[in-house]
């Protein structure tokens, strides 16, 4: 019983650290994206951006994962806290989608754009917001990492 369970958590490990990477190379390629468009809210979507550091942040927690080695893979705080971190980099994902839909029909328009454009204000609140519970949840996944650690230690 023990061998299933222990199988499925490497299973389960394995895919979340693979959606983690399909995740991190959308967001680098929207966030591509978003920067080689010209909008009329460009210099404050790109200053929040900025500010984040989402694109190293992703890249350097994502290198981190896949270092992390097999064997912590098969406990369950391990797992638990590695869907935490897709979860959130999901929903940054989600966000810079919005917003280069935005940018998107802001740059298509041609008639009264001030006032016909979108704004994105509320997703790069909503971005930095996310951010914040990123960096948290890479905490709690380091943490429980250095607690079976220090468990292998004393074994």
């Amino acid at each position: 019983m023990q061998a299933i369970i222990g199988t499925l958590g490497v299973v389960t490990a394995s895919t979340v650290v693979h959606s983690i990477g399909t995740l991190s190379n959308s967001i680098y390629l929207i966030m591509g994206n978003i920067k080689l468009t010209k909008d009329i809210h460009q210099t404050e979507i790109m200053k929040i951006l900025m500010k984040t550091d989402i694109e190293a942040t992703i890249k350097l927690l994502h290198n981190i994962i896949l270092e992390i080695p097999e064997y912590y893979n098969n406990s369950i705080s391990v797992v638990t806290a590695l869907k935490n971190v897709q979860d959130i980099i999901s929903e940054i994902e989600t966000e810079l989608n919005e917003i280069h839909k935005k940018i998107t029909y802001n740059g298509d328009l041609k008639i009264m754009t001030n006032w016909r454009s979108y704004d994105c204000k509320d997703n790069l609140d909503s971005i930095e917001i996310k951010v914040s519970i990123l960096d948290r949840r890479r905490d709690n996944l380091f943490k429980v990492l250095e607690v079976f650690k220090n468990f292998d230690k004393k074994n």
